[in-house]
């Protein structure tokens, strides 16, 4: 069978037409794998912080009460908090993180909940106008996470 002369540019059209859908696929995975990084992560954030927040600071004193200094501080909670941040999240990409007003440092209080909202930029500007979620920022996503403990 003869090959003719006409189909040589065949091949770099099929690429031409396909090559921008194969990016924008595997770019996409990447920004799913990122998001799911950062919720994970987010989410482990919020635990850790939880989990300190709810320790008594001393296991003989007042057991049954609960108070601003039966249990950890506000600060060492924030240090946790920030402390279990994974490296590809910046600090100042989070939109609100509430720990204040749920049962940390305050009285009578027998359960903490630490919350926190984060802003992922993606990098398909496609799939950031087809999926943005609220986030005031342009391209970028919101990713929200909460952990409720009881104190100890």
């Amino acid at each position: 069978m003869r090959k003719s002369r006409n189909r040589k540019g065949q091949a770099v059209v099929e690429l031409s037409l396909v090559l921008p859908i194969f990016l924008l696929v595997i770019i996409g995975i990447f920004d799913f794998g990122r998001a799911l990084h950062c919720w994970s992560a987010l989410n482990h954030q919020c635990v850790q912080a939880a989990r300190v927040a709810s320790k008594r600071s001393n296991q003989l004193v007042a057991r049954n009460l609960f108070l601003s200094t039966t249990h950890t501080s506000l600060t060492e909670v924030q240090n946790v908090f920030w402390k279990a941040r994974s490296p590809i999240m910046n600090q100042s990409d989070y939109d609100s993180i509430n720990w204040g007003a749920t049962g940390i440092g305050k009285n009578n209080c027998d359960t903490v909940t630490v919350s926190a909202s984060f802003n992922l930029s993606l990098m398909t500007p496609l799939i950031a106008k087809v999926i943005s979620n609220g986030s005031e920022r342009e391209g970028c996503i919101k990713i929200s996470a909460s952990a409720t403990e009881k104190k100890e």
